[in-house]
Order: structure tokens, then C-alpha cells, then sequence
């Protein structure tokens, strides 16, 4: 906690390192027990006639910890804006309904902000200048996941930022929503299929093949939480309930 009187910026200051060292964490520490899974279960690699090119773990890793960066600023900024100025709604009290009602929501909220900012991202222009370099491989690994340029960042993370100005939502439960936005981020980066039986075509919860399609192909799966935009849109790939189905059964096998 922050104590009373601590100037303004400071405690933005302090926030900011705090955030950080939390996403940094979950970051290198959901990244080093997939990679260790991954190597002990190679049926569940997706692409198995692919690997990652030389290099790019380590620009990922590299790029990552820059994006990381912009991420918990970009949230340590809407949560400052709304203890100093009081703005955006407040939880007054968090009771075990509204702390998950609020965390249920935030999910549905972000996975429309993210599949319609991802599709702005993939039109011609916003491609080229922005999003093309998470694209630049199509095998993604786990590392891959917050591989991401600063303006990136600006579209499709600023939620963060912005989610107190939109509904009721403690910060911690902001935090923790990031914080499993993180971990499955990595792990549908991963190229394993991970998912279990309640991911499995026609469930609105996304599996790993869905992410590593998008990688694949490019110009579908969109969202991030779910499939459910995809699905009402026509951006759900054509083969995506097969295969994914498919790469479900092969892990339960």
C-alpha cells in the first residue's frame, strides 16, 4: 500500500514498478513451465512440420519486456487517474458477487475491445505501420505472446487504462483479469494445444488452435477470450472446429 500524503507522482511511480514486477513475473514464470511441458509432451505441438526460425525467442523476449512496460503504464495511469480525481465508477466495497460479476464482464468487455481494435489492425495500413511485427513469424512460441510494438500496445492494451471509465471494477480485480489475460496469452502462443474438454468446438472458449491459426493465416480468429465475435462475424477460420476439436482429442488421448 501506498501511504497517505505520498505525492502524486510518486505513487504513480510506485504503481508502475509494482505492476510490472508483477506482469514481469507472470510472464517469465507462465513462459518457463510451458516451455518445460511443452519439451516432455511434443504430441501436443500443433505445427509439427514447423519450428521457430534461430533468433526469435530472443527478440521476442527482448520485445516483450518494452511492451510489458507500456502495458503496466498504460494501466497504472487509469488506476492513478482514478484514486486522485476520483474518476470513472468505484466499487465501494467488494463482496464475492461483484468480484465476479465484474471479472465475468471485464472478459466479455476486452475480448470485443481486442477483436475489434485486432481487426483494425489487420487492415492494410495499421498492418503495415503497426501490427506486422507480431506477425513476422508464423510459428508462434510461447515467448511470442507480448511481442508487440509500442503502437500496438496504444490499440489493443489500452483497455487497461480505460476499463474504469466504462463499468464498476476494483482495481485488483482489473489486476488479476490482466494477469490471466497474460498467462493464457502465452500459453495460446505456445503451438501446444492445452485446452480441455469445456475449449472443445462448438464451446465459446478459445483453445491454442485458435491463436495459432490466427498466426497460421492471419486474416481470422480475431478475438481472445472467446470465439463468440468470431463466430457472429464470419472471421472464425473454416477449419478451426475441426481441427481444434481434432488437437483436443489427440491431448486426451
Amino acid at each position: 500500500m501506498i501511504a497517505p500524503g505520498t505525492s502524486p507522482l510518486l505513487s504513480l511511480a510506485v504503481g508502475f514498478a509494482l505492476v510490472y514486477a508483477i506482469l514481469l513475473s507472470c510472464y517469465f514464470g507462465t513462459c518457463l513451465t510451458v516451455t518445460w511441458l511443452s519439451r516432455r509432451r511434443p504430441d501436443h505441438k500443433i505445427q509439427k512440420d514447423r519450428q521457430a526460425p534461430p533468433g526469435q525467442i530472443k527478440r521476442d523476449i527482448r520485445a516483450s519486456i518494452s511492451s510489458l512496460a507500456a502495458i503496466s503504464f498504460l494501466f497504472t495511469l487509469g488506476a492513478w487517474f482514478h484514486y486522485q480525481f476520483g474518476w470513472g465508477y468505484k466499487i465501494h466495497q467488494m463482496t464475492i458477487a461483484n468480484t465476479i460479476v465484474s471479472f465475468g464482464f471485464s472478459m466479455l468487455v476486452f475480448d470485443t475491445w481486442f477483436y475489434w481494435f485486432h481487426r483494425l489492425l489487420h487492415t492494410r495500413w495499421f498492418f503495415k505501420h503497426t501490427h506486422r511485427w507480431h506477425h513476422l513469424i508464423r510459428t508462434p512460441v510461447v515467448w511470442s505472446n507480448d511481442s508487440d510494438t509500442l503502437a500496438d500496445n496504444c490499440f489493443l492494451q489500452s483497455y487497461w487504462a480505460f476499463a474504469y471509465f466504462m463499468f464498476p471494477i476494483s482495481p485488483i480485480v482489473l489486476l488479476a483479469h490482466k494477469i490471466y489475460d497474460l498467462v493464457t496469452g502465452c500459453i495460446g502462443h505456445s503451438g501446444y494445444e492445452y485446452a480441455g474438454r469445456l475449449s472443445s468446438p462448438p464451446s465459446p472458449l478459445i483453445s491454442v488452435t485458435h491463436h495459432d491459426q490466427h498466426h497460421r493465416y492471419s486474416r481470422c480468429n480475431y478475438s481472445t477470450h472467446f470465439t463468440i465475435w468470431d463466430r457472429l462475424m464470419g472471421t472464425l477460420c473454416r477449419e478451426h472446429d475441426a481441427e481444434a476439436a481434432r488437437n483436443i482429442r489427440t491431448i486426451q488421448a
